[in-house]
């Protein structure tokens, strides 16, 4: 695998650490969802990071535009190879700077009493719809059902399942609460 050349997917890195670290807290009987929470916003910047790399690779390029804002790629990177001297959407600049945004809104949130898991689950959703709408600009994935891309229809899994999970940890939070108060 040389992956100096681009093209290796955030989200199956992000699944895969996904599952790792539930075998770890498992193993080290670890709290899964305070781990998660404390690893979010590194998470999120670790990817704003990436995606500069991206942009000085040539990989996760956008689509061909007529704005003013396309940018031109050189000779030698995938952008180039696949799309010339075109301008194209700086999609993977505009996710860095939504991973930036995420990244500040975690930072807020992170100072809050939130159930467990809630600020990791958070991040999940926040990342999933900034990347499923700049997957709209991409030009380097193939088109599905819908002409989604495959990161469009991880994105919408991932927010639908984040948001049962943030469900039942707030009903928990408050099943807790009313226990404590019944109790009290």
């Amino acid at each position: 695998m040389a992956i100096w050349n681009g093209g290796i997917a955030i989200q199956g890195a992000l699944i895969g650490g996904f599952v790792t670290a539930i075998l770890y807290t498992r193993y080290y009987k670890l709290n899964f969802w305070e781990l998660a929470d404390i690893m979010a916003p590194a998470i999120i910047l670790g990817q704003a990071i990436g995606r500069i790399a991206c942009f000085l690779n040539g990989d996760a390029f956008g689509s061909p535009t007529n704005s003013g804002l396309g940018l031109v790629y050189p000779p030698g990177t995938m952008a180039y190879d696949t799309y010339g001297s075109q301008p194209l959407w700086p999609a993977e600049i505009w996710e860095g700077q939504w991973d930036l945004i995420v990244f500040s809104i975690l930072m807020v949130m992170k100072n809050k009493k939130w159930p467990k898991g809630f600020l990791f689950i958070s991040y999940n959703i926040l990342y999933s719809i900034g990347r499923f709408l700049l997957e709209f600009l991409r030009g380097d994935s193939p088109r599905y059902a819908f002409n989604w891309t495959a990161g469009q229809w991880t994105s919408i899994v991932v927010i639908l399942l984040s948001i049962a999970v943030m469900s039942s940890l707030v009903s928990e939070r408050k099943r807790s609460l009313q226990t404590f108060f019944t109790n009290f």
